[in-house]
């Protein structure tokens, strides 16, 4: 994975909220998805040598999400993109863990993400101002979903992060009071 920090670039505090439009079904975790999400969670840290068992009862949840609408410049896609299945021939009777929590340690802070889609850190600020950080895990299967973990330089009062899924124009935005 990258050994190196980079900066990120600043978040655009001006963005566009999207709306969404998507109609979903019963959002509502079950305390048996929320175990399996913390058991899901555990092991991806593992994954990224981050061992210590405690981390998690220590996680930060975002106070603030919503989606907001990237600026052309910033999301090379071209624009005669061909659809994708939402579907991706995925069981549907399997629930693919999705969450996204902040765990302070030892001066650095780790946020951790779980989702259908592949996933990657679009932008960031730290108490307004440039962040660097590096990822320390990254994948993306079919049947396991995208998983991320990336450390960023530094602690702070607020760390805002811009989520990116797979090559969307929106990405989510969450806010963290640390």
């Amino acid at each position: 994975m990258n050994l190196s920090y980079k900066e990120l670039p600043l978040i655009d505090l001006f963005a566009q909220k999207v709306a969404s439009t998507r109609e979903r079904k019963n959002t509502d975790k079950t305390p048996h998805d929320y175990a399996l999400d913390k058991v899901d969670a555990m092991s991806v840290l593992h994954c990224a040598n981050l061992l210590n068992d405690q981390y998690l009862k220590n996680a930060i949840q975002a106070s603030e999400k919503h989606m907001i609408k990237t600026q052309p410049q910033h999301n090379n896609i071209p624009q005669n993109t061909i659809s994708i299945n939402t579907n991706n021939n995925r069981p549907t009777s399997r629930k693919i863990p999705h969450y996204t929590h902040l765990i302070e340690l030892n001066g650095h802070l780790i946020f951790q993400a779980a989702c259908c889609l592949p996933l990657k850190i679009f932008a960031a600020s730290l108490d307004g101002k440039t962040v660097s950080g590096k990822t320390l895990f990254n994948s993306h299967s079919d049947s396991g979903g995208g998983k991320l973990v990336y450390e960023f330089l530094g602690t702070g009062k607020e760390l805002i992060v811009d989520l990116k899924r797979r090559e969307s124009t929106n990405v989510q935005r969450l806010i963290f009071q640390i």
